[in-house]
């Protein structure tokens, strides 16, 4: 059952996952759902029609896959594992080629708008740091850019004429902003928590946090 819908939002229905894996990221495109896990071998991809039924599906790669979004025809996912191909696009959620991220970080967030596909990155450590956003027009072809600080960015989204991103470390840093996916600049967040979850709707970005 790690899979559960609802017609409005209030009253939800477990539902069948296509297999019992930890299912990390969820998103919506061209008349189909798809959602992609950090573990299991061959199966880190499901997708479905109606959000009901799932069908498994091979990734590009075993890796930890954590985001996943939709534009321009295509689906894209990013990964925190992985050798070189941190990136895996599709054109229909089932075929799954790999491709270069901008670097070996650990990818957990990814969001198109505007024309560009922008993810972020987090974790510890001196490989995780500096250029902690990559952008990309196509989905392929991934470039570095400079985060507005060096916390670690777990989520982004897109509202309003504006790119956000959240992250669970920092002080007084864990929100930054960028109108074009490139230039970024940090509002103070409204506390230090670990800011995991992050969307925009009906005029309001909204983030949740959790965990340690």
């Amino acid at each position: 059952n790690r899979v559960m819908t609802s017609p409005d939002g209030i009253n939800w229905t477990s539902r069948v996952s296509a297999a019992d894996n930890a299912w990390r990221g969820v998103t919506y495109g061209n008349g189909l759902f798809v959602a992609v896990g950090q573990n299991g071998t061959g199966n880190l991809v499901m997708t479905s029609p109606d959000g009901i039924t799932w069908t498994a599906r091979n990734s590009a790669a075993d890796n930890n896959w954590h985001g996943v979004t939709y534009g321009n025809g295509l689906f894209v996912a990013v990964s925190i594992s992985g050798t070189g191909n941190r990136v895996m696009t599709s054109p229909d959620g089932i075929n799954w080629t790999s491709r270069t991220s901008a670097a070996d970080k650990n990818w957990y967030g990814v969001t198109y708008a505007n024309g560009l596909f922008v993810a972020v990155s987090g974790g510890s450590g001196p490989l995780q740091n500096g250029n902690r956003v990559m952008t990309s027009p196509d989905g392929i072809n991934w470039t570095s850019r400079t985060a507005a600080a060096n916390s670690s960015w777990t989520n982004v989204t897109f509202g309003n004429g504006l790119f956000v991103a959240v992250a669970n470390s920092g002080t007084g840093n864990r929100v930054m902003t960028s109108q074009n996916g490139i230039n970024w600049t940090s509002p103070t967040s409204a506390a230090d928590n670990n800011w995991y979850g992050l969307t925009y709707g009906n005029g309001l970005f909204v983030a949740v946090s959790g965990g340690t």
